[in-house]
């Protein structure tokens, strides 16, 4: 049914006789995946394993939980349309006859394309209708930081401009707002679908288009980075970082395990820059709770109810601790967040008063020029006053 929906061709392995016992469509073990392939998947011991070779294709392996000797086979697919060198070095792995190379191509040229995400949604489905388990993508590709080397560079980051095609703006705007709120609980929770990952064609190779991926992602998670708060500075080295590596990587697999660590390592350094110094998880609990409701009308007796404490006490400990009281780190957060909305949209100071929960409009552009020594309205209009109120 995958093939005939997906038009993925579809194996069933078995390891103790190892060769396929069936396959979707009919064709002849001149097309089955090679055995370096399947021997690649079958010493990952996950449910669900996946693997990419250099020019782009993707095979997956799902064992079955009712047969312990089976496995089914999916693949391949491709990233790009195959290029001419790259059907030459298909036909080399699959060690494919001279007389036989025209009959191969053209069934290399029915495979479908898809990303990597669009191609594991599926085999997670298939894990669903077989073995009646619910996975998700993050349960495959795991989440993770990026870890930078000690040496730095003073190379300053060169722009470089590249096409992206059929890339959804409103996709950019989601992900752009989970990097600059340092969200990593919705980062993990988000659910990915083909049009949400596709990026169009971005280059003349498989490798080149995963590298290309990697630029466009970091720059937009570099932008978001730097509006939510993270010092520019160490964003663009990190973005040199991410990039840098990239250029020296020919696995596949690595970029593609690179390309995971963008988000998330952008959306952790916001989170990190933004919360005060403090190694108490009753202090970072609290902290947590005060940044995620802003826009709610919080007061420090909800927060200590959060965190199981009475007012009294917890006000004590929390401005012990940090230095400030409950109170003034909720209006700190309210004020950050209402500068990113003067700079980022066209929302009136009205609405946004309303938004965070102010008693009126006066009260918030009182408190505004309080915290910051200018009015929202001179705040919007004149970018030349952020670095006034951002320090």
């Amino acid at each position: 049914m995958l093939y005939l929906d997906a038009n993925i061709p579809s194996y069933i392995y078995s390891c103790k006789e190892n060769q396929i016992l069936y396959a979707q469509p009919e064709q002849t073990s001149l097309t089955y995946p090679p055995e370096k392939y399947v021997n690649r998947l079958l010493e990952n011991t996950d449910r669900i394993a996946y693997m990419s070779a250099e020019y782009g294709i993707y095979y997956g392996c799902l064992k079955v939980f009712f047969n312990n000797d089976w496995r089914l086979l999916f693949g391949p697919v491709s990233l790009t349309p195959y290029s001419d060198s790259e059907i030459h070095q298909l036909c080399i792995d699959y060690v494919v006859p001279q007389e036989e190379r025209q009959a191969f191509s053209d069934f290399m040229q029915k495979i479908p394309q898809l990303p990597l995400n669009g191609f594991l949604l599926k085999l997670i489905f298939i894990n669903f209708c077989v073995n009646r388990e619910i996975l998700g993508l993050t349960d495959i590709i795991a989440l993770g930081s990026f870890e930078q080397k000690e040496e730095s560079t003073d190379r300053l980051y060169e722009q470089k401009s590249y096409a992206v095609h059929n890339n959804s703006y409103e996709v950019e705007k989601f992900f752009s707002e989970i990097i600059r709120t340092g969200n990593l609980d919705a980062l993990k929770k988000i659910s990915f679908n083909e049009s949400l990952v596709h990026a169009g064609i971005t280059g003349p190779t498989a490798l080149r288009q995963i590298k290309n991926n990697i630029i466009i992602t970091t720059t937009l998670a570099t932008r978001a980075a730097i509006e939510g708060g993270f010092d520019s500075d160490t964003a663009f080295q990190l973005s040199d970082d991410f990039i840098q590596a990239a250029e020296k990587l020919t696995d596949p697999d690595a970029l593609n395990e690179l390309m995971g660590k963008i988000s998330y390592t952008f959306a952790e350094k916001v989170r990190d820059a933004q919360m005060p110094v403090s190694t108490d998880g009753i202090i970072q609990n609290a902290i947590r709770f005060i940044q995620q409701n802003v826009c709610e009308h919080i007061t420090a007796s909800d927060v200590a109810e959060h965190v199981g404490f009475s007012r009294s006490y917890f006000s004590s400990y929390f401005k012990k601790e940090l230095g400030f009281s409950v109170s003034a780190f909720i209006l700190r957060c309210k004020m950050e967040e209402a500068k990113q909305l003067l700079k980022n949209t066209d929302k009136s100071a009205s609405v946004i008063s309303s938004y965070l929960c102010f008693s009126s409009q006066s009260h918030f552009q009182s408190t505004f020029k309080k915290q910051y020594g200018i009015t929202p309205l001179q705040y919007r209009k004149d970018p030349k006053l952020h670095e006034k109120a951002d320090g």
